[in-house]
């Protein structure tokens, strides 16, 4: 009776630990320029701020804190797949990442109820968005706004 429970349970972490690997592998890769300060400066992300605060140790508002993530993504998240016509899907990968990220974001009230790593997974949330980022700058950069703007 208590064996179909340890299975799902060991099924369930594997299924975490896999995926978060993967998702740790793909943000490893390497861009040619620094594009994230350029889509930063742009639009105004705030998550370089959250970043920053946190490694100082600034006292923060929860909420402002979340809302500020889920902006960001929210915003990257339509200029990554509206910034190339020619290829408006996203790629696996990418995909993946970006499912992993709603996920920390739905995740981020049970961590802060519970006091579980919260500073842990919003470093995590930072780096993913610089990865996006990074990507939509990459993107944006090979198709110029005007070509992007005109197709629109």
């Amino acid at each position: 009776m208590v064996m179909p429970f340890v299975v799902l349970a060991v099924s369930t972490a594997l299924f975490f630990f896999y995926l978060q690997a993967t998702c740790e592998g793909v943000l490893r890769r390497e861009f040619a320029h620094p594009y994230f300060l350029e889509v930063i400066r742009a639009i105004r992300l705030e998550f370089p701020l959250l970043r920053q605060e946190l490694a100082e140790n600034v006292p923060m508002n929860y909420s402002e804190m979340q809302l500020a993530l889920r902006c960001d993504f929210v915003a990257l998240e339509y200029l990554l797949k509206s910034s190339d016509r020619k290829r408006r899907h996203l790629s696996r990968p990418e995909k993946l990442l970006m499912v992993y990220c709603r996920f920390l974001l739905f995740a981020m009230p049970i961590r802060h109820a519970l006091n579980l790593h919260e500073k842990q997974a919003v470093l995590k949330l930072a780096a993913m968005l610089q990865f996006f980022a990074n990507l939509t700058g990459e993107r944006l950069s090979v198709n110029p706004v005007g070509n992007t703007a005109s197709s629109l």
